[in-house]
């Protein structure tokens, strides 16, 4: 019986034995860092677990109580609250009113009013412009950066 085969090199053989031995090693023992990832992911897994029972028990407890009523029992006493402070200012606004017109008006400020210190000794000119110094630097445009980091 002749079988067909190819001749591979030794040194080819040797790399794959190589790897496939340490594929080995890897998969019975897995270095720290994935070692860490896993334990990472149990924890999250608890979390999310704990997370789960809040909000089951969170429902249970909206279900026993009727939502609708608590909300509409909130609003009312925010519409009285809001009811009362509108009061409130309108009682405000009319004592005011009232006591402005009982009282004096503040007297009018009028036009004719002059000041007494003169007119100044010297006139005031802006100093000159200093053409000394260089322009300033052109604006450099700036790359924006691209991180991708939701893809």
């Amino acid at each position: 019986m002749a079988e067909d085969y190819e001749v591979i090199p030794h040194k080819l053989l040797n790399d794959l034995k190589y790897d496939v031995e340490a594929l080995q090693k890897k998969l019975t023992a897995p270095d720290s860092k994935a070692q860490e990832l896993i334990l990472e992911i149990e924890s999250l897994k608890e979390s999310i677990n704990e997370l789960h029972g809040v909000f089951n028990k969170a429902l249970d407890e909206m279900k026993e109580e009727d939502i609708y009523a608590t909300l509409n029992k909130r609003l009312d006493s925010v519409v009285k609250q809001n009811e009362t402070i509108a009061h409130g200012m309108v009682a405000i606004a009319e004592k005011l009113d009232n006591f402005i017109q009982n009282n004096n008006p503040m007297p009018k400020v009028t036009a004719t009013a002059q000041h007494t210190m003169g007119m100044p000794q010297q006139s005031r000119v802006a100093p000159p412009i200093n053409t000394a110094f260089p322009p300033p630097p052109p604006r450099v445009e700036r790359k924006k950066h691209n991180l991708n980091l939701f893809k």
